[in-house]
C-alpha cells in the first residue's frame, strides 16, 4: 500500500477497470483510477460491519492536501454516526426555495405556459416570492411563511392572489418532483383577499392629456408609445400588442395566432392603422413594438406608462383641474419655462394646502382596453359585437359594460325633466 501523494497519483496508469489505490498513512483515504483516465478522490470506512464509500472530489479540480483533509473528516464523521451519503441525498430531495424556483423556471414554465404567462411568473418570484423566502427549505416552508408573504401584500389584493397563485402552482409541481409530501402544499386555505373589480375608463378630457403625453414620449420611447396607441385604437389585450409581428398583420386585420384565448382576428380601424404606419421597421426584429434586444418585443411597458400617466396626470391639472388647481400649475410652468413635474406639482400644492385631483394617476394599462369598449357601447354597439371585437370567450365577461348603454338614455331623461320642470314652473 503506497504512500499517496499528487505524484503518485499523477503516475497512476489507466487499466483496462477500474480499481482502486489506498494511502499507507491516512487509512480509508484512497483514489479511484477509471478506464477513462479519470481520478477520484475517496473516503471508506466500516462501522457496525457495514462499508460506507463517498467521492472527495475529482483529482486535478481539487487540490491533493485539501482532499486528505476533507476524508479525514469525513471518516470521523462516519465514524461517529454520521452518514455523509445519506445527508447529500435529503439535501438533495429538499432544495431551497430559490433552488425550486431555478428548476420550476427552467423545466416547468417553459413548456406549460404561454410566453406571457412566463413573464408574469417570473416577476412574481423574482419581485416577491424570492426575496421572502428563497433561502428557506422547500420541505420546511410553511402555512405562516406563505400566510405572511400574502399578508405583506394586502395594500395591493390583486398582485398578492396572482403571486400567492404562482407559488401554489410551484409547492404542487414541488410535490410532483418529490421534494415535499402529496398535499402538503402551505398556500392550502389561505383565504385570498376581495379584489374589487373596476370599469374605470379615460374620459375626453383625460383621452386629450393622454394624447399629449403620448406626443412627448414618442420623442424618447416611440415604441412605448406606438403600443398605448394601439391599445386605445383596438381594445387589444397587452400582450397582443407586445407580441404582435408584422407577419400578423393583412390590410385591416390582424391574425394573431396565440391569444389569452387562443387564435384571434383584431380588427384595425384607421386610428390604429395611422399608428402602424408611423412605426420604424428594425432590420431582423419580426416585432412591431420593438424591444431593446435583439429580435425581441417590449417586455416592459409599467415604467414608461408610469411615467406618461404623470405627464398626462400635470396636463389635466392644468387644464381641467379646476380655477386653483389650474392657477397653480400654470404658475409653475412660468416660474420655470416649461411644464413642471408631477413631483413639482405635489410639492407646491402641499406649501398652498391644496387638494389635486387624482386625474390620470389610477389609469391602469388595461383601463385602455375599457375605455374603448366603454365607447364602443355609448356609441350604440351591442354587447356581443363588442364582446367578439375584444375576443371575450363568456358573455358575462361583456356584461360589465352593460350599464354604460344606460348613460345617453339617462342623459336625455335628465334633458326631458329639466324642460317640463321649466314649463310647468310657466317659463316655457
Amino acid at each position: 500500500m503506497p504512500h499517496l501523494t499528487k505524484r503518485s497519483i499523477d503516475a497512476l496508469p489507466v487499466q483496462d477497470k477500474e480499481y482502486f489505490v489506498w494511502d499507507d498513512q491516512l487509512k480509508g483515504f484512497g483514489v479511484r483510477v477509471y478506464p477513462n483516465g479519470g481520478k477520484r478522490y475517496i473516503a471508506q470506512t466500516t462501522r457496525h460491519g457495514k462499508t460506507t464509500r463517498v467521492q472527495v472530489g475529482r483529482h486535478g479540480a481539487l487540490p491533493f492536501d485539501e482532499a486528505r483533509k476533507r476524508a479525514g473528516k469525513i471518516i470521523t464523521d462516519i465514524d461517529d454516526g454520521k452518514n455523509p451519503n445519506e445527508e447529500k441525498k435529503s439535501e438533495r430531495r429538499s432544495p431551497t426555495v430559490k433552488q425550486l424556483a431555478e428548476r420550476f423556471l427552467d423545466e416547468y414554465v417553459p413548456s406549460h405556459c404561454k410566453s406571457r404567462t412566463q413573464v408574469e411568473y417570473k416577476h412574481a418570484l423574482n419581485t416577491y416570492i424570492l426575496p421572502a423566502m428563497g433561502s428557506v427549505k422547500v420541505l420546511k416552508l410553511s402555512r405562516d411563511d406563505v400566510s405572511d408573504l400574502h399578508h405583506g401584500m394586502r395594500e395591493t389584493p390583486y398582485q398578492a392572489n396572482r403571486t400567492l397563485g404562482v407559488l401554489s402552482k410551484m409547492l404542487n409541481q414541488a410535490e410532483a418532483w418529490g421534494y415535499r409530501p402529496d398535499r402538503s402544499n402551505p398556500c392550502y386555505h389561505i383565504k385570498k383577499y376581495k379584489e374589487q373589480k373596476r370599469e374605470r375608463f379615460l374620459t375626453p378630457e383625460e383621452l386629450i392629456c393622454l394624447r399629449k403625453a403620448l406626443d412627448e414620449e414618442e420623442e424618447t420611447a416611440p415604441s412605448a408609445a406606438a403600443a398605448f396607441r394601439l391599445l386605445i385604437f383596438t381594445g387589444a389585450r397587452l400582450s397582443e400588442i407586445q407580441t404582435m409581428k408584422w407577419s400578423y398583420i393583412q390590410g385591416d386585420r390582424a391574425f394573431l395566432p396565440d391569444s389569452k384565448t387562443g387564435a384571434k382576428v383584431l380588427h384595425l380601424g384607421k386610428g390604429a392603422l395611422n399608428v402602424l404606419a408611423s412605426v420604424k421597421r428594425v432590420d431582423g426584429n419580426p416585432y412591431v413594438i420593438t424591444g431593446k434586444e435583439e429580435a425581441a418585443y417590449l417586455t416592459d411597458l409599467q415604467k414608461p406608462w408610469r411615467r406618461i400617466r404623470k405627464q398626462a396626470t400635470v396636463l389635466y391639472w392644468r387644464d381641467y383641474g379646476g380655477e386653483k388647481v389650474s392657477a397653480l400649475v400654470q404658475e409653475l410652468q412660468d416660474k420655470f419655462g416649461y411644464m413642471p413635474s408631477w413631483e413639482d406639482c405635489h410639492e407646491a400644492a402641499e406649501e398652498a394646502e391644496l387638494e389635486l385631483p387624482t386625474g390620470l394617476a389610477d389609469v391602469r394599462i388595461h383601463d385602455l382596453r375599457h375605455t374603448f369598449a366603454s365607447g364602443a357601447v355609448m356609441m350604440g354597439e351591442s354587447l356581443p359585437m363588442i364582446g367578439k371585437l375584444l375576443g371575450h370567450t363568456q358573455p358575462q365577461t361583456t356584461a360589465r359594460y352593460a350599464h354604460l348603454a344606460d348613460d345617453p338614455l339617462r342623459s336625455a331623461v335628465q334633458r326631458i325633466d329639466a324642460m317640463l320642470e321649466e314649463a310647468m314652473m310657466g317659463n316655457a
